[in-house]
């Protein structure tokens, strides 16, 4: 994997930990919940493998459309759906709700997995195989092909996963809910410029 590559997937993870809709806001509510930083630990692994096994299957997907249809037409479905995520989240309603606060490690992983398949999450790991110049899409797909897509999967849920330990945490000790409500960042829009300009991206591949 080039350097380039490895800058990708790992920024990518970084950007996705950045949202709070991503699960650190989630991790921070438990903690409190429990009077306990190591709620946020518990949290952010549950958080991790649940966004691990979205991002991995989107991409297990999109392998299998691979054997199936041409390249251009498994280019075609990951551009259209980059751009109806990406209008989805600029006008969207609301967040799915279908679990409060207080939840177990196991629905955690859960809600993990919904929300980032439900912002796309994966969509953007499938459209880095073309943004760093060196396509998967176009080679022979194969079964043992997963792993071009098992091992930056890996490396982006390191980076998201350490980018909701560190917020979650600082958030937790410095106390700063408060600031966050008067100061609040609106990632869905920043969301969905980001899948707009992957979508642009992938078709100038």
């Amino acid at each position: 994997m080039s350097i380039e590559a490895l800058g990708y997937y790992l920024g990518l993870g970084f950007f996705h930990g950045l949202n709070p809709a991503m699960g650190w806001l989630f991790a921070v509510a438990l903690a409190l919940q429990h009077n306990s930083s190591r709620w946020i630990g518990r949290a952010v692994i549950a958080l991790g493998v649940g966004h691990f096994l979205s991002v991995f299957c989107l991409c297990t997907v999109f392998i299998l459309l691979g054997k199936a249809l041409p390249q251009l037409w498994v280019k075609g479905l990951c551009v259209s759906a980059l751009f109806g995520f990406g209008g989805y989240w600029l006008f969207r309603a609301r967040h799915p709700r279908w679990v409060g606060m207080n939840v177990g490690l196991a629905e955690l992983v859960g809600w993990s997995f919904l929300m980032a398949s439900a912002h796309g999450a994966g969509l953007m790991l499938v459209a880095g195989s073309s943004l760093c110049g060196k396509s998967f899409l176009p080679l022979p797909v194969q079964w043992d092909s997963l792993k071009l897509f098992f091992y930056p999967s890996v490396i982006h849920s390191i980076g998201y996963f350490f980018t909701v330990s560190i917020l979650a945490t600082l958030v937790f000790r410095a106390d700063l809910l408060g600031l966050l409500y008067r100061k609040w960042i609106n990632f869905d829009i920043l969301w969905a410029i980001s899948l707009f300009l992957a979508g642009i991206g992938t078709i100038l591949a």
